[in-house]
């Protein structure tokens, strides 16, 4: 195996590495987002629309 092989395999592995850890964050990120929206709701404070916003943000990342 070439060491262009190799390295393109080293350069595949990390970014599949990477991608899993987004992934992780993404689903931190819409956990907490979620639990503060909870928060709110308890607490019968008013929804803030950048909580949607953020929402919309997470989940169109999610998509692609």
């Amino acid at each position: 195996m070439t060491e262009e092989v190799k390295r393109l395999r080293c350069v595949v592995a990390d970014l599949i590495g990477e991608n899993e850890r987004l992934k992780t964050e993404l689903a931190k990120a819409n956990e907490l987002l979620s639990k503060s929206q909870d928060v709110f709701c308890e607490w019968d404070m008013d929804y803030f629309p950048i909580y949607e916003e953020i929402g919309l943000y997470l989940n169109e990342e999610e998509d692609e």
